[in-house]
């Protein structure tokens, strides 16, 4: 596992989307003060290996017991799409020790039916496999970014290369796949969460063309959390709104 641990008192752990990883959160580590942030990248992404399997069961498991070796008996959670499905499960696992929770973009209600039956056909896993075998064509990858994103955020040459590290890692497809899938089966504990004495948070961008601002909504009444839509921000809002973010989670 690669990880990210700086700074001083109770942590603030930080989970990045699928595709991405924990390079996404340099901008509030380079403005975080004495603020301890810890972050990992995901299994199989970027610098880390096969740590776990790509479930948010799996990975919230291996994540207690990291921070279990980290000294955190405490801490604050931020999951961003993928890494908020893990936040949301890790939270509702243990909410004795979370002090408080921001999820943003995440896809607590799974995924369309149609949806569905295509990650389970096995043909997606032939698909996976060959795309793990082909190179990262940078056009298409910023292309898609571009799509994902708000109207007026810019790709950068330096956001590229995070996604390209990621995507790099050997066993990245078949973990991809694995998580997808996962998230097509998730559901929100929401009556654990709801019933949680914490501080729950929920963000989300106006122009999120993966997940629907208006799942945002429906996740931030089900669970009882407070609700921020950022204006022309899609669904990458680590990347798109850095200061936005840190506002939100360091005050």
């Amino acid at each position: 596992m690669h990880f990210r641990d700086e700074g001083e008192g109770e942590p603030l752990l930080l989970l990045h989307g699928l595709g991405a990883s924990s390079r996404v959160f340099d901008p509030l580590f380079s403005r975080r003060s004495k603020r301890r942030l810890i972050t990992v990248d995901l299994p199989r992404t970027a610098r880390s290996g096969h740590w776990a399997s790509s479930t948010p069961e799996h990975i919230a498991s291996a994540l207690l017991e990291f921070l279990d070796k980290r000294r955190a008996k405490t801490f604050e959670l931020f999951g961003h799409s993928f890494g908020g499905i893990i936040a949301l499960h890790l939270a509702a696992q243990v909410p004795s020790r979370v002090q408080r929770l921001t999820v943003a973009s995440t896809p607590a209600q799974g995924v369309a039916s149609e949806f569905k039956q295509l990650l389970a056909n096995p043909m997606a896993d032939m698909t996976m496999g060959w795309f793990g075998r082909m190179p990262v064509w940078r056009p298409a990858l910023k292309a898609y970014l571009q799509m994902i994103w708000g109207p007026s955020s810019q790709v950068s040459e330096s956001h590229l290369s995070i996604y390209e590290e990621a995507i790099a890692a050997p066993g990245f497809s078949e973990g991809m796949l694995e998580a997808l899938r996962a998230v097509a089966n998730f559901r929100a504990p929401v009556a654990q969460l709801k019933s949680a004495k914490f501080e729950k948070r929920v963000l989300w961008g106006e122009k999120d063309r993966l997940v629907s601002v208006v799942e945002g909504e429906r996740l931030a009444l089900a669970i009882g959390a407070k609700l921020t839509v950022l204006r022309d921000i899609g669904h990458c809002l680590p990347e798109e709104a850095p200061e936005s973010l840190r506002e939100v989670l360091f005050q």
